[in-house]
């Protein structure tokens, strides 16, 4: 089968690296360390495993960062991960084969994925702490338990495979069925908008507080949503791009919309956050910004050590801060942290969520606040390739904020 693969050298990485500042396709280019290839298919590594055959496979904001080399290379997911690997965790896909200990799944079932290689799919036994309370992204055996090898999830591991692939393999209990009311295009939303609810979660917005979203991506825009689809009546701002994005984000749930610009200064973006969250903006030596008063929540859906440090001076004082978005390596000013006395909470990936009484997965979640309407996937837009035409994929990717599309896909 042919399929992406990813793998580092030091020498090309270097390279690529230096050219990729006036070069962006580099990465993809001879010099990258990306290849599309012919690889042999997966093999099922065990009977209560499956094979599956992708239709969709979704490009991750993660993905594109390893790819482009925004990672650092002393990153702690790199550092959990095996070499090479077969990109791509956001799936829609068919059930091709079976495993002889499989009986609740059969070939042609259409279902999606949970990525994470927790104890369950490598066969630990007893599980970890973090597994045994359903805490699957939590897991202490990625760095190689049981009978898997290194990894923290398909797409990023040696042996599973991954979605921008024809086929790839999973445990049985990583599936979940899709609704027959949902399409494709909508059900390959599900991972990312699990990761968003799974945020949100994390500490539900009180009605009447003031809730401030950091970014309009797919995470800013699933936790926009989330916020709607739990039924909080929180005031939410958000920070987008452009004023194209304005009257759709006001349409997903925003109260208000703060129009941030690549080429605004930190002093605009901090003038006009501060007027939205009737705040005053305070400003410092060297460019340096602060904040008095802010917002009562603050998801940080970027990721960057700028967007969290913002994110934290965006906060008032005894606030909360849920980073959503993938963190890097970085350099943060912690200020704010320490002086308003800030809650920050992490928030990564999915698990079994305790909400509304009940105990579920972040995906069942998903699709049954989708089916009921509360949660409407079919507001997001979803572009999809053919492998072959990666090139103009990647470069979608970097042109949703201008064309509205809310997830790249390839479409095999």
């Amino acid at each position: 089968m042919k399929a992406f693969l990813y793998d580092i050298k030091p020498a090309r990485w270097i390279v690529s690296k230096a050219l990729g500042r006036v070069w962006p396709s580099v990465f993809w280019s001879p010099f990258g360390s990306l290849k599309y290839k012919d690889i042999p298919k997966p093999l099922i590594p065990s009977d209560d495993w499956v094979l599956l055959k992708t239709k969709l496979g979704g490009i991750c904001g993660t993905d594109m960062a390893m790819l482009t080399q925004r990672t650092h290379p002393a990153n702690i997911v790199r550092s959990l991960t095996s070499f090479p690997i077969v990109l791509g965790h956001e799936n829609v896909a068919v059930i091709e084969e079976v495993g002889s200990a499989v009986s609740e799944w059969k070939p042609g079932d259409r279902v999606v994925c949970e990525p994470s290689l927790s104890c369950d799919p490598r066969g630990v036994d007893p599980m970890c702490s973090s597994c045994a309370a359903g805490q699957f992204s939590l897991c202490e055996s990625f760095i190689g338990g049981g009978r898997l090898g290194k990894g923290t999830m398909i797409g990023l591991n040696n042996f599973t495979s991954g979605s921008w692939s024809p086929y790839f393999v999973a445990h049985k209990s990583q599936l979940y069925r899709v609704p027959e009311t949902l399409s494709d295009e909508q059900a390959v939303l599900v991972d990312p908008l699990a990761c968003s609810l799974h945020a949100v979660l994390r500490r539900q917005p009180a009605d009447g507080e003031h809730v401030l979203v950091v970014g309009a991506g797919i995470i800013g825009l699933g936790v926009l949503m989330s916020i709607r689809a739990m039924g909080s009546r929180a005031h939410v701002t958000i920070i987008a791009r452009n004023e194209r994005q304005v009257g759709f984000l006001k349409g997903c749930g925003a109260n208000e919309v703060v129009v941030a610009p690549r080429k605004l200064s930190r002093a605009g973006l901090f003038e006009r956050v501060a007027e939205k969250l009737g705040a005053q903006r305070v400003a410092g030596q060297f460019g340096n910004q602060l904040m008095i008063g802010g917002a009562d929540m603050v998801f940080d859906c970027v990721g960057t050590g700028e967007s969290l440090a913002n994110a934290m001076k965006f906060c008032k004082a005894r606030g909360t801060v849920v980073a959503a978005g993938t963190s890097h390596i970085a350099l943060v000013d912690t200020t704010a942290l320490w002086f308003n006395e800030l809650t920050v909470l992490g928030a990564y990936g999915r698990q079994f969520e305790n909400a509304d009484g009940a105990r579920r997965h972040t995906y069942e979640m998903v699709f049954g606040l989708m089916t009921k309407g509360k949660l409407d996937a079919g507001q997001l837009q979803v572009q999809t390739f053919a492998p072959s035409e990666y090139r103009a994929a990647f470069d979608a990717v970097g042109k949703r904020g201008q064309s509205g599309v809310a997830k790249i896909a390839f479409k095999h």
